[in-house]
This record gives structure tokens, sequence and C-alpha cells, in this order.
């Protein structure tokens, strides 16, 4: 799980990287709500993500053979609460859709950076 937390560290880092770059750009505060909103769904899906392939590992160390049924499951949570996410930023909170998939893909760089393992 310590691997995990250094992803999480690594998205949040950025994403605020990114939003205070907004900030400096825009003080008015144009898109720094929607920068931070897509850094939040990446951060809570790769959560999802860890959870699930945690409880897979686990499965498959016992010796179950449907430890694979986690992944399965946490790949299309994962894509529900994004579509969910995404739908109640853009509808409902009227977010610019711009910066809220620049916040996203500033979480999945940070994603990436942390180089996502499954065992410590």
């Amino acid at each position: 799980m310590k691997a995990e937390l250094k992803i999480v560290a690594y998205q949040l880092v950025l994403v605020l990287i990114v939003a205070s770059l907004a900030w400096g750009f825009y003080p008015e505060g144009l898109g720094v709500k929607a920068i931070l909103y897509g850094g939040a769904i990446s951060v809570l899906t790769s959560i999802v993500m860890a959870c699930r392939l945690s409880q897979a590992v686990g499965r498959l160390s016992q010796g179950n053979q449907r430890g694979s049924l986690y992944v399965y499951l946490g790949v299309i949570e994962r894509l529900i609460i994004a579509i969910a996410l995404f739908s109640l930023g853009f509808l409902w909170l009227k977010l610019s859709p711009a910066y809220t998939v620049l916040g996203l893909i500033a979480g999945q760089i940070g994603f990436m950076i942390g180089g996502f393992r499954v065992k410590d």
C-alpha cells in the first residue's frame, strides 16, 4: 500500500502545481476549480483501482483463482465513477470541460511518474 500512497502523492502534487500555474495566469480563478476537480477524479479512480488490485492479489495469494474478477470489477467501477463525476462536473457544477480534462491529465501524469506496482 506504500506504493499507492506514493502515486496519490505524486498526483496531488502535480495537480496542485497545474492549478497554481493556472491561478498565476488567471488570478480571477478561471478554471482553477475545474482543474482541481479533474485532478480529484484522477486521484479517486486511482484509489479505487489500488483497492481492487489489493483485493485481487490477496485472493490469488490465498489460492483463489477468482482474483482476476476483482481486477475486472475495478476497471468497471473506475469507468463508472469517472463518467458519473465528469457528468456531475459538466452538467450540475457547470465546470469548464477543457480545464477539467487538464486536471485529469495532470493527475494521470502523476500516476505514471509514481510508477504503479502491485507489490510494495
